[in-house]
């Protein structure tokens, strides 16, 4: 084991040579995952390509950190290791004690091992999956295919493993199938709106660890994870916005995970599961951003895009009188002048205009139940003529 104190940059996976073939570096975290690493690592077996073709298990590898195992997932791993040595599979095993006993620690260290070994070949696509994943047999192929399409990321679909939805409680399944549909919904909302060139619909709101995928070059541009125990994904995806990257959520690309209440961490899907679950049948009681407020949302971020686009031409006098025009309901400070000509990117700016438009937003619309939510959200997407619903359901 390599000391967990080391510089993980160094330290991790250095005694395993990177190929000079390879342009893809999986990372799996691993935590106590006897029940499911098998089946994580046999769906890389025979990954396809678009046509169908088996693809080279040379142009990839995968990288599994075990960390704090107290149970068989590294004697399966090692065992799997010598039934398939075709693939290239490196296994570390790790301790970690204090702060870095966390999944955020974990993920960023392998990130920044990815990218390092990447580096080494010119660069690359680092993608990551969890330890109870299966990715489908075109996962790496379609990534692949939607970073040459132009996109900087990818967010993969992450499904239920089709047995374990089975096995959950009605109430559970129900909160669960109605959170989904409201959040496909607003995915769908925003990509009638804003438009996005690189992420237009059909898309979904993921960009989970469960499938995630950035090139080299956006991973250095980003600065890399930001140091959190948890929900790293969620606060990654936000320095992403910020420096504009092109964030594709794709329903080509697939995963399938576990539907279980006890996760490894302390907040993720999991623990939401079990949040639902104690919700029971009180559908009324779940409370969710308002359709109304979602759709103000939106069209102030098109509005300050269309504004950003002017960033070269338009002068102050002009930029407050066209930002009045477009959000007429908050009176901005004149630092947010200054703060509009020194931004890099627009997903910077955006995010200190959205401080104060979400409060704003939140005393103009009050929270309503899920149900009238979803109710809402669809009437408002009928408005566009050419929406698909087929992207609504999990199942």
């Amino acid at each position: 084991m390599i000391d967990p104190k080391a510089n993980f940059r160094l330290g991790f996976f250095s005694q395993f040579n990177i190929l000079p073939t390879v342009h893809s570096c999986i990372i799996i975290p691993v935590k106590d995952e006897e029940e499911y690493i098998q089946r994580t690592l046999l769906s890389f077996v025979n990954q396809i390509d678009q046509y169908g073709e088996a693809i080279d298990s040379n142009q990839f590898e995968i990288l599994v950190l075990a960390n704090n195992c107290s149970d068989n997932s590294t004697d399966i791993i090692k065992t799997f290791q010598r039934t398939y040595p075709s693939l290239n599979i490196y296994l570390q095993e790790v301790t970690f004690s204090g702060k870095q006993a966390n999944i955020g620690y974990v993920r960023k260290a392998l990130m920044e091992c990815a990218y390092n070994r990447l580096s080494n070949n010119g660069g690359g696509i680092i993608m990551t999956t969890d330890g109870d994943t299966s990715v489908a047999p075109d996962w790496i192929c379609q990534t692949i295919a939607e970073i040459n399409s132009g996109a900087d990321a990818v967010g993969g679909r992450i499904l239920f493993y089709q047995d374990e939805v089975e096995c959950l409680d009605q109430s559970t399944l129900s909160h669960f199938l109605k959170d989904e549909e409201y959040q496909l919904l607003i995915a769908e909302l925003e990509g009638k709106i804003i438009g996005f060139d690189f992420d237009p619909v059909p898309r979904h709101h993921q960009h989970f660890n469960g499938s995630f995928a950035i090139t080299t070059d956006c991973y250095a541009r980003s600065g890399g994870i930001p140091q959190v125990e948890y929900l790293e994904d969620c606060a990654f995806f936000e320095k992403l916005q910020t420096i504009d990257a092109k964030v594709r959520h794709s329903n080509k690309v697939k995963v399938y995970t576990s539907a279980r209440f006890a996760g490894r961490t302390q907040i993720g899907l999991s623990h939401q599961l079990g949040v639902w679950k104690d919700l029971g049948q009180q559908l009324e009681d779940y409370y969710v951003e308002s359709c109304a407020s979602v759709t103000n949302r939106f069209e102030q971020k098109k509005h300050l895009l269309n504004l950003w686009k002017l960033k070269n031409t338009v002068n102050r006098r002009d930029f407050f009188r066209m930002l009045k025009i477009a959000i007429p309901e908050i009176n901005f400070e004149n630092d947010v002048y200054p703060a509009f000509v020194v931004a890099r990117y627009f997903g910077e700016w955006h995010a200190k205009m959205e401080n104060d438009m979400r409060v704003s937003r939140q005393a103009l619309f009050p929270p309503v139940t899920i149900e009238t939510a979803i109710k809402d959200l669809k009437s408002k997407i009928k408005e566009f003529s050419d929406h698909d619903f087929c992207q609504t359901s999990i199942l």
